[in-house]
């Protein structure tokens, strides 16, 4: 894999990052596109919650979230393994 294709999916998952903080918890399947790569991502999240009391607000919170790489595809649409991987440890890590 070239150094070009890893920056690429570097972007792509700095991309994916953004998109999942912007969820606030919420599961969601979606796709990201770069430059020559795409992805299509499942973000799934366990929410924690105490409704709190006389003296204390409501507050909620991630427990547990996974990032899970569908597939990623390049330029022409050919679904690339290796980026798959890569891409899935970038955003475990």
């Amino acid at each position: 894999m070239t150094t070009a294709i890893h920056t690429e999916l570097a972007t792509l998952a700095k991309e994916i990052f953004a998109h999942i903080a912007q969820l606030g918890g919420e599961c969601d399947t979606f796709e990201v596109y770069a430059d020559d790569y795409s992805a299509d991502v499942r973000y799934t999240a366990t929410i924690g919650e105490d409704k709190g009391d006389y003296w204390t607000a409501p507050s909620w919170w991630i427990e547990d979230e996974k990032i899970e790489v569908l597939a990623a595809y390049d330029g022409d649409g050919d679904e690339d393994k290796e980026a798959t991987s890569l891409l899935q440890n970038m955003l475990n890590e």
